[in-house]
């Protein structure tokens, strides 16, 4: 093969190692959903993204948060699951330690980066570099910004020309908790919910909503307690985030 095709070669590896929100490294895959958040002051605004073994054998998974950003009175934190660490832990492994198995061939690991503007507006950049011990050379980088603005939900949401989905409230709830969202334009929408580990428990709309503000009602007295992730996608829009049932 001459060096054209070589470099022709090269390039659409590149083009297929970057599609559909999908990064690679040689033993893992990342799967990531919003790297841009935007809530309000108070607010817990969470990145989830999920590690999958594609290798075939057993992997431990590091994650490192390599830069850390923030305007003053924030945190950001690291999870697997629904064990969160401490924003004090620049680094968390798949290991005893931090109370997660190891991946098996085939095994996602949910995790999600937590960053919370606790009183003043702004701005955060946070990365995290993925690896795993086997190769910790061969990493995939995530860089995630977090804007928070000093206005009330009721201001958030008649803005009339953008999508949004705002956090649950009450959250934690028992059983009962009420999700806002707006819609720039009418569409088929659809909001479904899943449990930590990506299976989906229920379907909360399913049907053509007109543009406007929407609020609708989930009771979650059939489930069990703990984290759960509901996502809204409405065209071309997408967005996730994380509700908490407490019994």
């Amino acid at each position: 093969m001459n060096k054209h095709g070589i470099r022709f070669t090269y390039i659409l590896l590149i083009l297929f190692l970057s599609i559909a929100g999908k990064s690679f490294a040689q033993e893992i895959e990342v799967i990531t959903h919003e790297t841009t958040l935007t809530d309000t002051i108070g607010a817990e605004m969470v990145f989830d993204f999920e590690v999958v073994n594609i290798s075939s054998m057993v992997q431990t998974v590091f994650e490192v948060r390599t830069i850390n950003n923030l305007p003053a009175n924030w945190t950001s934190s690291l999870c697997f699951g629904e064990l969160c660490f401490s924003p004090f832990f620049d680094s968390v492994a798949t290991t005893p330690d931090f109370q997660t198995p190891a991946l098996n061939p085939e095994d996602t690991l949910i995790t999600s980066l937590h960053v919370t503007a606790f009183t003043n507006e702004g701005t955060a950049n946070v990365q995290i570099q993925i690896g795993t011990f086997h190769n910790p050379n061969s990493r995939i980088t995530l860089d995630f910004v977090a804007n928070a603005y000093p206005v009330s939900v009721s201001d958030d949401i008649v803005q009339p020309d953008k999508f949004y989905l705002l956090q649950n409230y009450p959250n934690p709830f028992n059983p009962s908790t009420k999700i806002n969202f707006g819609l720039k334009e009418s569409g088929h929408v659809s909001i479904k919910l899943y449990d930590v580990l990506g299976n989906e428990v229920a379907q909360l709309v399913n049907e053509y909503k007109s543009a406007g503000d929407h609020e609708i009602n989930f009771n979650g007295s059939e489930l069990t307690s703990g984290i759960y992730i509901y996502r809204l996608v409405a065209g071309q829009y997408s967005e996730t985030r994380k509700m908490i049932l407490e019994k």
